[in-house]
């Protein structure tokens, strides 16, 4: 039954598991994908909320020179000709920026060829080239066109690309979808071509963006500062054979021609200048550019300056903020929604570039950990329904999914509980786990799983718990609803701690009470001690008169099992403290008892033992005999708690603080076993007397061990002057009286033989 159980349970998570990653990966009706990107664009959006609300632009290197209509009147009469921005003009501006100290300079304007017409009237291509030669920072933009054999860049024409400090590519995934990725690199014939924004990073950091790309083919992907292992990496396809397109068509995004990643928005669209809209980057209208160069250099200096174009009639993109309105209420500009839901091509190269200089990157899960994450909330799915069933399951099912979905939400960056109303700020982690396969891979094991409990196992759950839940842990309970086969007749070896407990002075107690009063204390008693075992997840054995037995590590493992049975013997000692406190303020006449404690480890048998109609969960064997006569042998050394040396052995060092008490061979046993007494847990001071005491028998306990009896016999005759109370120091005075009056032999193994059970 526990296999079939397992097998259910596997069956269900790997189905639900399996179900899910299909409809993610390949399931384009199931809306898996499309949803899975509307939770990321909504934390997009979420994330963006304090740049957006605080109405001002974001501290950043990139400033943004964006033209547009006034750009175009005030430079010549209201003629957009040439690229399509006049080259006299694109000359000043890169003069006056050059001037003012900016880092790199980008021109998000194609110079795929000069106009010798135009030049010879306003000297535009030559102006625009020594302006750049004079800069020496200015990076341009290119095309990337397919033809026959490929994708190819169009680079500028030698006459501007000769003074250029790089090249790059202006490359996007997708121009008719939301924009989510940005390029990294593309493909042109056989190599890598970097990115604008790459281009742009690389120059202003001062790297050879030639190396890096050739480094980026040897290892399979890219490696610059902060970039996740599972960000950059070169996709299969980057060089498989082109499609069959038109050569010189333009390519609109590929799988196979780009090395992509996952932009990490910065913030909203950026200001216009036909609008006064709360943006990302600082954005300076090109007719302004350089006088605000020549009287503020400021805005300029050592600035990432971009220059691209500002027309809302052209060159706009779907982003996560399409169709969002602005936060600032003031905005009453006519078309301002419209402006805002679009961003232009230049503020996603800057927004890329933005997260190439934080080192801030959408960090998506590992395909592995994200496997991982899907199978772990269908097996806490299906776990749940299998604890809870129909009833309770579903009320503990959907909090569960409430709490994973909103910690996914919230180590996604996005802990909000509304808009503008910020609880947590996790932004600074930017790690995206996938919410909705998960999701969907747990509701269909939570309901896979329902249907199990409620047809196969629902009847018998219930009939095991009612039996059991009398006399084990509510843990036990479960392990043995979970497998029923433990209840079959017969058992099985393994390792236990068996403890036994006797109250002593319970006899003289019973003829001072009435039979009512004596079973109402012991009732008492054996409550507050079951309580202890029960805590430290033991399995109650049986009640023998007021002693007790129980064991641990059966059913359950418990690789603990010597740590809880020794924890239980001493919180079971101030247990018995708190009785004694509670029946003298009821009985003034009341005389304290004591529990002596034996615990043992070992292999035994643990199983049902009885008949088919009657049996006892319990353990037999020699480890179990040992613990039964270490209990009563607490008498010799007038102490409460005794182990063997085995229990020591299998407990976690230092948890305990224990002395040596004898080696002896109990009755029924030739071989000895050297016994501990369990003083406290570790870190416990004792009473200033007993902790005397203690130094002065450790010490005694050495010469005794070399037979020097009399200074054996000193050291604990100064134990004793300590704490006249310990049992232990007087039984070794008397001991070593008798062996300085009549020595052992020399070669004597120092073993004790009981003759008592």
């Amino acid at each position: 039954m526990k296999y079939q159980r397992l097998l259910a349970l596997a069956l269900i998570v790997v189905s639900s598991a399996g179900l899910a990653t299909l409809a993610d990966k390949y399931g384009g009706n199931t809306g898996v994908e499309a949803l899975e990107n509307r939770f990321l664009d909504r934390w997009q959006q979420t994330t963006a909320e304090s740049f957006s609300a605080a109405g001002s632009t974001r501290e950043s290197p990139i400033t943004l020179v964006l033209f547009d209509e006034a750009s175009v009147t005030d430079s010549i009469d209201g003629w957009p000709y040439m690229s399509p921005f006049p080259r006299r003009y694109l000359a000043d501006l890169v003069d006056a920026i050059a001037l003012a100290g900016a880092r790199t300079i980008g021109i998000d304007v194609f110079l795929d060829r000069p106009y010798p017409e135009l030049n010879s009237w306003d000297g535009g291509d030559d102006l625009l080239r020594e302006a750049m030669e004079r800069a020496g920072n200015v990076v341009l933009v290119a095309p990337v066109i397919q033809t026959d054999s490929g994708p190819v860049l169009q680079k500028p024409h030698p006459f501007f690309s000769s003074v250029a400090a790089d090249i790059g590519a202006a490359e996007f995934p997708s121009a008719f979808e939301t924009f989510r990725d940005g390029a990294l690199a593309v493909r042109s014939g056989s190599r890598l071509e970097p990115s604008f924004s790459l281009a742009m990073y690389a120059h202003a950091r001062g790297l050879d963006v030639d190396s890096l790309l050739d480094q980026t083919l040897g290892l399979g992907r890219m490696r610059l500062e902060g970039m996740p292992d599972n960000v950059g990496v070169v996709p299969e396809l980057l060089f498989a054979a082109p499609e069959a397109v038109q050569p010189g068509e333009a390519v609109e995004g590929s799988a196979g021609s780009l090395l992509a990643f996952r932009l990490r928005y910065v913030g909203p669209p950026s200001s216009t200048v036909s609008t006064d809209l709360p943006g990302t980057f600082q954005a300076i209208a090109s007719a302004e550019a350089a006088l605000i160069a020549m009287l503020q250099p400021e805005f300029f200096e050592d600035k990432i300056v971009i220059l691209g174009s500002g027309f809302h009639d052209s060159e706009k993109f779907r982003t996560p903020f399409f169709g969002q309105r602005p936060a600032s209420d003031s905005l009453d500009t006519f078309g301002a929604d419209e402006a805002y839901s679009w961003m232009f091509g230049v503020e996603l190269h800057a927004n890329a570039l933005q997260n190439m200089l934080d080192s801030d990157y959408v960090r998506p899960l590992s395909d592995g950990y994200e496997l991982l994450m899907l199978f772990a909330v269908a097996l806490v799915a299906s776990g749940a329904a299998f604890w809870g069933g129909i009833g309770g399951g579903g009320v503990t099912v959907a909090a569960l999914f409430g709490v994973v979905v909103y910690a996914m939400w919230a180590w996604s960056g996005g802990a909000y509980v509304a808009p503008g109303l910020q609880v947590a700020d996790f932004s600074q982690r930017f790690l995206w786990v996938p919410i909705v396969p998960p999701i969907v891979g747990g509701v269909l094991s939570y309901f896979g799983t329902v249907g199990y409990v409620a047809v196969v196992e629902g009847r018998e759950k219930r009939f095991i718990k009612s039996a059991f839940g009398m006399y084990v842990s509510p843990e036990v309970v479960a392990d043995i609803a979970d497998s029923p086969e433990l209840l079959q007749l017969g058992g099985q070896k393994r390792p236990l701690s068996v403890l036994f407990s006797d109250l002593a002075g319970f006899t003289a107690l019973s003829e001072r009470l009435d039979p009512q009063e004596l079973i109402a204390k012991l009732n008492e008693y054996l409550t507050e001690m079951t309580a202890v075992v029960m805590d430290e997840r033991g399995t109650l054995d049986k009640y023998i008169g007021d002693a007790i037995m129980a064991f641990w590590n059966a059913p359950k493992d418990l690789p603990d099992h010597a740590d809880r049975a020794l924890r239980t013997m001493v919180l079971s000692q101030r247990k018995m403290d708190e009785l004694n406190h509670r029946w003298r303020a009821e009985d003034p006449d009341h005389e304290d008892l004591v529990v002596r404690i034996g615990v043992n480890t070992g292999d035994a048998v643990v199983g049902n033992v009885g008949g088919e109609n009657r049996f006892d969960y319990s353990a037999i064997g020699d480890a179990v005999n040992l613990a039964a006569r270490l209990e009563p042998a607490n008498k010799s050394y007038d102490t409460l708690n005794m182990c063997s040396e085995f229990t020591l052995a299998a407990v976690s060092e230092g948890a305990f603080r224990v002395r040596e008490l004898d080696l002896i061979a109990v009755k029924g046993k030739e071989k000895p076993v050297l016994v501990y007494e369990v003083l406290e847990l570790a870190g416990v001071e004792l009473s200033g007397a007993k902790e005397d005491a203690l130094v002065a028998y450790e010490d005694g306990m050495a010469a005794y061990k070399k037979h020097d009896w009399a200074g054996a016999r000193d050291r604990f005759a100064a134990a004793l002057e300590a704490c006249p109370s310990d049992g232990p120091s007087q039984v070794y005075v008397g001991r070593c009286e008798a062996h300085l009056v009549e020595p052992p032999p020399p070669d004597w193994d120092f073993v004790v033989r009981r003759t008592e059970k």
